[in-house]
């Protein structure tokens, strides 16, 4: 049962993505990421995962900082993430991370059905970005190795991300840009298979109002995408409702140094996985951090459609205290 779930969520989840490979380059890397909407390039918070999704973010006030994640997503699906950033000498800081997504284990079946063999699936991804600061802007670029596996056959890409950052030297506001996933394969499932990169550009801004405990998050996505790839399965949309499909939302209360609490919202996310049109909270997201001296826990729970949830828990620390533990 599990097994057949996790292959139908695949299908439906790949219809999202039409013609397009390696869509789970696009999956939050992050609690913090996930909570805000699933997509965040904009904010600045000295969180070292937020680099995965756009390299700009990070600068020299993270090096030695060193981040863990588990998101068990659904139908035993699990993604592990370990990222730190560490000093290569003149070439500055950099910040080098694996994610890897095992699918579990599924039986192989011959024309009658008959189980023969039993067969595993999984994604990997390689990343290291660098970025360089010039006054309020800064220049990111992450380079990735991403590979995707099922059985005996797999696809292999390169690829590389350029983002940039403003951040005003006057109030608490922010303004990012990425451009995602530009690259080529490697090696493809199959000869005759000419699988797509999900090449992507957003845009997004944080700011805090001043005397306010809140700071929000907006981003915009799919910019590199026609309405008609978002838009395949239902094309009896308002034009609202097209237009909001661009867009993330996220927010957070800030309680004292130590705590914060989020609260996030993807439309589209709500629209594609409603049933009978409800959504029945899909597109929602809370989540917490909680900082304890050295350490800081984040979790995050993304409802994902109508049927299901999503957690990320994630802890966040630096090099020195690592030591001290052993």
């Amino acid at each position: 049962m599990k097994a057949t779930f996790t292959l139908f969520f695949l299908v439906f989840w790949s219809t999202l993505f039409a013609q397009q490979g390696f869509h789970f380059l696009n999956l939050p890397n992050s609690s913090r990421v996930a909570v805000l909407g699933g997509h965040a390039v904009s904010s600045d918070d000295h969180d070292i995962a937020m680099g995965y999704h756009n390299p700009a973010i990070l600068g020299d006030s993270t090096l030695g900082d060193v981040y863990i994640m588990f998101h068990p997503y659904l139908a035993g699906i699990n993604r592990m993430s370990a990222i730190a950033q560490f000093s290569a000498g003149k070439i500055g800081p950099l910040t080098a991370g694996i994610l890897f997504t095992d699918y579990g284990t599924f039986d192989e079946t011959d024309h009658l059905g008959k189980v023969i063999s039993t067969f595993q699936a999984q994604d990997y991804v390689l990343h290291i970005g660098k970025s360089h600061n010039m006054g309020p802007f800064t220049l990111g670029i992450n380079l990735k190795m991403a590979g995707s596996y099922i059985s005996t056959t797999g696809a292999t890409a390169l690829l590389f991300d350029l983002g940039g950052m403003y951040r005003s030297p006057y109030q608490n506001f922010s303004v990012g840009m990425v451009i995602k996933n530009l690259g080529f394969l490697l090696s493809d499932f199959t000869a005759d298979q000419n699988t797509s990169l999900p090449f992507d550009v957003l845009i997004g801004t944080t700011f805090k109002p001043q005397h306010m405990p809140f700071r929000f998050t907006i981003t915009v996505t799919d910019l590199a995408r026609s309405s008609d790839d978002l838009y395949a399965l239902n094309q009896n949309i308002r034009r609202s409702d097209q237009i909001f499909r661009y867009f993330n939302f996220g927010t957070a209360l800030i309680i004292g140094k130590r705590i914060e609490l989020n609260l996030g919202y993807n439309h589209r996310q709500r629209a594609a996985f409603s049933i009978d049109e409800m959504a029945y909270g899909a597109g929602l997201s809370f989540g917490f951090s909680l900082k304890i001296k050295a350490y800081e826990f984040q979790f995050s729970n993304a409802k994902i459609h109508a049927a299901a949830a999503s957690q990320f828990f994630s802890i966040k620390t630096n090099t020195s205290a690592l030591k001290q533990l052993f």
